[in-house]
């Protein structure tokens, strides 16, 4: 399986601001020496060595998280507005002729994890396919009711590709084209919503935004670490830092520490970062980072446990 995400933001988009871009250009000039600007191979290897959040940005899209198997199948998961970008680039292939198929996972409906769904230029073509498939048994009304002309002057019929709906039973296995196979699992947050497990192969790619870790359900938390079990990518949303997430109780979110603890229970390989704050800038993501690989450090030196920073463009394989 393959996994590219192209919106990381949680609750808004929050694009970078000019004083920030600035900013950036400002601390490369003041880094660089006249060698490492003399020619393309030298800028190239000077870049590289700086700080992400110095020569990068790690994105201000909301959630949209594209999953491929071994024979490229699409599963798309959710629509937060880096969806957009993801519906540019299918265009390019059989989508833009409106005959392509692709499974669509909704975890929830909060706004930002819909916004894209209007500018979603595959949705427009006949021929294309879209299996939305969710735990919710009002999925589709309640996309149409993002549609209402108060809303949004395009209904949601007038987009004319196939869109079917297909309810999922939390815990209930189903195959998402002949290689990939999920389930469903329950996740405290305001509203309601569901992580998924995907597997293909023996190897398992798990899910897990606008979910709720706290102290309180860390004493209770046996059936999660076994759901979390030895997965190889767990993708969870670490929105506030510690220290926040005791003054959000009941907001939805968790925190980096909560989710090393849990990656380190569950055997998990590759801890994903994700959902950022909205009012986070780059630099204050890199330290939540090194908060979070010094917290690992701490706990469990020895361990095989990989950190990563969701940031938009990143591609994983396993």
């Amino acid at each position: 399986m393959k996994i590219k995400f192209w919106g990381v933001r949680g609750s808004i988009g929050s694009p970078i601001r000019p004083e920030n871009v600035k900013h950036k250009i400002e601390k490369i000039l003041s880094l660089a020496s006249p060698t490492d600007i003399q020619n393309e191979q030298s800028i190239h290897s000077f870049l590289n060595s700086l700080s992400f959040s110095s020569s990068s940005t790690y994105g201000g899209n909301t959630t949209c998280v594209e999953i491929r198997d071994k024979e490229g199948n699409l599963i798309i998961i959710d629509g937060g507005t880096g969806l957009r970008e993801l519906g540019n680039q299918m265009m390019a292939s059989e989508f833009g002729k409106g005959t392509g198929h692709a499974y669509w996972i909704l975890t929830h409906t909060h706004w930002d994890h819909i916004q894209g769904i209007p500018f979603f230029v595959p949705l427009f073509l006949p021929g294309n396919h879209f299996e939305f498939i969710s735990c919710m048994n009002d999925a589709e009304k309640r996309l149409e009711h993002q549609f209402v002309f108060t809303h949004f002057p395009v209904s949601f019929d007038h987009y004319a590709a196939n869109k079917t709906f297909q309810y999922l039973e939390e815990g209930e296995t189903i195959s998402l084209g002949p290689n990939i196979q999920t389930f469903s699992k329950a996740v405290r947050h305001p509203g309601g919503s569901f992580s998924y497990r995907f597997m293909e192969d023996g190897k398992a790619i798990i899910f897990a935004s606008d979910a709720e870790f706290n102290l309180e359900e860390m004493e209770n938390i046996d059936t999660y670490i076994d759901y979390f079990r030895d997965a190889d990518v767990l993708v969870f949303d670490t929105q506030y830092t510690f220290e926040e997430s005791l003054q959000k109780i009941d907001w939805g979110h968790s925190s980096a520490s909560i989710a090393t603890d849990i990656a380190l229970r569950a055997k998990v390989k590759k801890l994903v970062m994700f959902h950022h704050d909205p009012s986070y800038d780059d630099e204050k993501l890199d330290l939540v980072y090194l908060r979070a690989l010094k917290y690992k450090e701490m706990f469990d030196p020895h361990g095989k446990l990989e950190i990563i920073m969701a940031y938009e463009g990143l591609e994983i394989e396993v």
